[in-house]
């Protein structure tokens, strides 16, 4: 498998992630608030998502594609490397924002919620894409 061909998918799919996360964050924002609040994305944290998602490819590449999973469909193996990938991905983001807010306004289990979910999104998605792309090429 091209080493470059795993880190496209994986950049293409942390950032394909992190905006379908807020596409769907903000719908439930919509239905949930009637409208009235609106999240908006910023540059920085698609650009997070991207490399993260580039770290990932790598990852993966690095991991043979989890080749010690024989006998499973392709899909399988991209979920099980996302669920592997998700608590050390997530887990210091959350933390570092959690660190770095203001000890009197604090930061809401909502927002803590909200960014490990946007990093399950980017890591399930990035795990689909490497392992569906890993099939394709075996």
């Amino acid at each position: 498998m091209e080493l470059t061909y795993l880190l496209l998918m994986g950049s293409l799919s942390g950032l394909v992630a992190v905006l379908a996360h807020s596409v769907l964050y903000s719908i439930y924002e919509m239905i949930r608030w009637r409208g009235s609040a609106m999240t908006s994305l910023s540059l920085t944290d698609a650009f997070l998502h991207l490399i993260c998602g580039t770290g990932l490819g790598l990852l993966f590449w690095l991991s043979w594609g989890l080749a010690a999973m024989v006998d499973v469909p392709w899909w399988f193996r991209g979920v099980s490397f996302a669920m592997l990938c998700w608590v050390p991905v997530s887990l210091p983001a959350v933390v570092a924002a959690w660190i770095s807010t203001a000890p009197e306004r604090g930061l809401s289990t909502k927002t803590m919620a909200m960014m490990a979910s946007r990093w399950a999104t980017t890591c399930l998605i990035a795990g689909l894409t490497c392992a569906w792309s890993w099939e394709r090429s075996v």
